[in-house]
Parts: structure tokens; C-alpha cells; sequence
């Protein structure tokens, strides 16, 4: 297998030939620029999988800048900020241009060969990513891979795997975190692509409905029933059926859709004729199926049949490194809808976001953006624009004044890291669990911020 191709960005020789020398010895094929011309060169010629930008260049230019042209020219490499100690709104400014992270001078090469392998990684996925994309389409991709997060990325790498398996897949996950998007990304990028996707909201219907909109009903199977009726598992043949809420199936549908899942085979209400239907079932919930189980309510040997490939779908508190890629996308996305040229937004109002809770996920922070660009008068969205409870949380958290939004993020970060540690007895596998990252994940983010268990 091919070691990943690394670009050094550094207008410094000395330093360029340190970091070059560095890599080389552990194996990474290397090449350099010492310019922002140079660098964009580098990446047109060669296919660099990771950039390693130093902020600071020559004549006025900025590691920025090269990051915002080379990812215009490849939007697949994946860059690393290098700056110096202290500049910590630089690093900011250049993850927001789209750095994977950033180190800082001087540097400790342990610590950067940790980055760089975390960024090879990303930068695979990237690619994974990429092949999605390309096989959905353009307002559904935009819409739900804006992300930075590595709970998000292991979501992403669950639904490439899941895209190339016909087995059952069980998306959970709170209200508003989009499992209905995670469920047509599946569906998208599968052999299945071209079948229909036929979804079903169970609560959205009465119990005495469920099955006939399940398995459909022959004329004259209850009251009401004029004429025959195809359900969802017939009208998705060589598809995907979608059924969101799970967890609200009464019992004796539980049964019968035990048994399609068993055999494939299932019968209209009203008739005897079995009846099979080539179909690939996703499910949701944002329910502890676990609780309900215990408690009666829920089939165990239907879970075990739904549950073959697990899903969840982080909070967005859980992934709060991902609010501002989603702010800008969904200031973008209604600014165009109404007409509107707005610039962005101010740093205290992209604070009092990423310091929300959001109990209502991404759905409530889009209902938040999309509100503010209506009524901006602006071409900003100031603090003044998002609602008086995010202020005031804003307001009474204790960090210091003047906090950069990656600080902010840090220390929201540090606490739940902490609290996650208390509430597993110290065991990291628990806790990373809990935090929906992984346990090597957690041991960097506790080594980056000095925590112990």
C-alpha cells in the first residue's frame, strides 16, 4: 500500500527541510513549496493527500490563502495549519477555511505525527466520501455531509459499509439528528439506488392502520377498505422501506414484520396468498429500545433481526465542532432562498450557538438560522439576531473574556470528556461510548487536554 503524499508549505528553508527530514524518516514520501504560487502548483502536478500550511509566508501571504486555493483545486487533500504559540484565532480562521487542525510552533513531533496520522485517516474518508457524494444528489449530499466531527465521520464510514451490505440496518439517535438522512444515504449510495424509497412514519398513523399500510389489504378487509390497498413492502420492491420510530410499533405488528424479516414473505390483510417482496429495511428510533425490551414492549428477536448493522447519529452537542460548517451552510442555503448577501457571522453570536445545548439538534439550529437571515437587516448576523436564551447562556458562561470559538469548544469539550469519565467509573471504553467517539479518539483528546481517568 502506497504511503500518503505530504506537501510542506514553508517559506523558511530551514524549517521546510526540518518537518521534510522529520516525515522522511518515518516513511512519508515529501514534497515542498515555499510560496502560495508554488503550493498551488504542488497540489495542480502531484496528488497530495495532506498539506502541512505554515500561517505565516512571505510578501503578506497567508497559510489561509493557500489552504482556500489548494482546496479549490482538490477539494480531497487535507490540510494541517502550522502556527506559532498563542495565535490561536489564526488556527480558527484556518479551520474555518477548511484545515483538518492545526499545531503549533515549536514543534513537538510526537504530537504532529498524531495530527498527521488523524489527517491520512480523514483524508481516506474524504475520498470514501467523495465516491457518496457522487452518487447522490446535489441538494441531498449539501445537505447532510457538513461535517467536521469524528463522531460524524465514523456515521459516514457506518453508511459506506452499510451501502454495500443488504443486511438490516437500525439508525438511533435524538429528534432533529437526522436519521431519515442518514437512511436515504444508504439507499442513495447502494445497488438499490435506482429502486424506490418508500418511508413510514409509524406514529404519524392510527394503530389499527400500521398494518395495512405495512403489508396492505385486500377490498373489503375492514371497514373502509373499497378497494385493495398495496402497502409499503410491495410498492418499495427492489428498493429500500424506511420505517422511522420503530419503537412506536404496536405488538401485533412487530409479529408480522418478524416474520417478513425472517422470510421474506408477508400477506395483505384479508387474504391467504403469502406474498414476497425484494425490499432492504432501514429503521430508526429515537427511543432506548433496550428499556423497552426489558419492559415488554418491544420484541427482542425483532430487535436482534433489525439491529445487524447499528447506527447513531450523535447529538449536535456532541459534535459541536461541526456548528460552524452547518451555521455557514445554512446561512448560505437561505440567504440565496431570500435573496439576501450576508456575509456571515460575528464571533460572540457564533459563540452563544456553540455554547447551546440544542435539544432539538441540527433541525433546531437550521429553524434558528433560517429565522435570523429573514429578519437580519444586516449583512451579518450579530447576537442581537439569535434568541434571548441563547444570549443569556452566552452570558453566564464563566470562560474568559475574550474566548476564540476554539477555546470555547475546548472547554465544552473538556467538561463532557470529564463528566463521561465520572459517569463510566473512570473506563474509557464506556465513556468514549457515551461521548460517540472512539476509545483512541478520547485517549488523544485526554492526553491534548492533561485529563486522567
Amino acid at each position: 500500500m502506497n504511503e500518503p503524499l505530504i506537501l510542506v508549505v514553508e517559506d523558511d528553508p530551514v524549517q521546510r527541510k526540518l518537518i521534510r527530514e522529520n516525515l522522511e524518516a518515518r516513511g512519508f514520501p515529501v514534497i515542498e513549496a515555499g510560496s502560495r504560487k508554488e503550493a498551488l502548483e504542488a497540489v495542480l502536478r502531484n496528488p497530495v493527500d495532506v498539506a502541512v500550511v505554515d500561517y505565516r509566508l512571505a510578501d503578506e501571504e497567508t497559510g489561509v490563502d493557500v489552504i482556500r486555493d489548494m482546496l479549490a483545486a482538490n477539494p480531497l487533500v487535507t490540510p494541517i495549519m502550522v502556527t506559532a504559540y498563542g495565535n490561536i484565532e489564526r488556527a480558527v480562521e484556518a479551520v474555518r477555511a477548511g484545515a483538518y487542525d492545526y499545531v503549533v510552533k515549536p514543534l513537538d513531533f510526537e504530537k504532529f505525527l498524531l495530527i498527521l496520522d488523524r489527517a491520512v485517516e480523514r483524508q481516506k474518508l474524504k475520498k470514501e466520501i467523495s465516491f457518496l457524494q457522487d452518487r447522490l444528489d446535489e441538494r441531498f449530499s449539501a445537505r447532510n455531509f457538513v461535517f467536521a466531527s469524528p463522531p460524524m465521520e465514523e456515521v459516514a464510514r457506518l453508511i459506506l459499509k452499510a451501502a454495500r451490505s443488504e443486511a438490516t440496518v437500525l439508525v438511533s439517535g435524538e429528534t432533529g439528528t437526522g436519521k431519515d438522512i442518514v437512511a436515504r444515504a444508504i439507499h442513495q449510495s447502494s445497488p438499490r439506488k435506482k429502486g424506490p424509497y418508500v418511508a413510514l412514519n409509524i406514529p404519524s398513523l392510527p394503530a389499527t392502520l400500521i398494518e395495512a399500510e405495512l403489508f396492505g389489504a385486500e377490498k373489503g378487509a375492514f371497514t373502509g377498505a373499497h378497494e385493495r390497498k398495496i402497502g409499503k413492502f410491495e410498492a418499495a420492491a427492489g428498493g429500500t422501506v424506511f420505517l422511522d420510530e420503530i419503537g412506536d410499533l404496536v405488538p401485533e405488528a412487530q409479529v408480522k414484520l418478524l416474520r417478513f424479516l425472517q422470510d421474506r414473505e408477508f400477506y395483505r390483510l384479508g387474504s391467504s396468498q403469502p406474498l414476497k417482496a425484494d425490499v432492504r429495511v432501514i429503521a430508526a428510533t429515537n427511543q432506548d429500545l433496550d428499556a423497552l425490551m426489558k419492559e415488554g414492549k418491544f420484541r427482542a428477536d425483532l430487535f436482534y433481526r433489525l439491529n445487524v448493522i447499528p447506527i447513531a447519529v450523535p447529538p449536535l452537542r456532541k459534535r459541536r465542532e461541526d456548528i460552524p460548517l452547518l451555521v455557514d451552510f445554512f446561512i448560505k442555503k437561505y440567504g440565496e432562498r431570500e435573496g439576501k448577501k450576508i456575509q456571515g457571522i460575528t464571533r460572540e453570536a457564533l459563540n452563544a450557538l456553540v455554547a447551546h445545548a440544542f435539544p432539538g439538534n441540527v433541525r433546531e439550529l437550521e429553524n434558528l438560522i433560517e429565522r435570523a437571515v429573514v429578519f437580519v437587516e444586516r449583512d451579518i448576523i450579530g447576537i442581537s439576531d439569535v434568541p434571548l436564551v441563547l444570549r443569556e447562556t452566552a452570558e453566564a458562561d464563566t470562560g474568559p473574556a475574550g474566548d476564540s470559538l476554539l477555546d470555547k469548544v475546548r472547554r465544552l469539550e473538556t467538561q463532557e470528556i470529564r463528566q463521561a469519565l465520572r459517569e463510566s467509573g473512570g473506563v474509557k471504553s464506556r465513556a468514549a461510548k457515551a461521548l460517540g467517539i472512539t476509545e483512541r479518539m478520547l485517549a488523544y483528546k485526554m492526553k491534548t487536554y492533561g485529563l486522567t481517568a
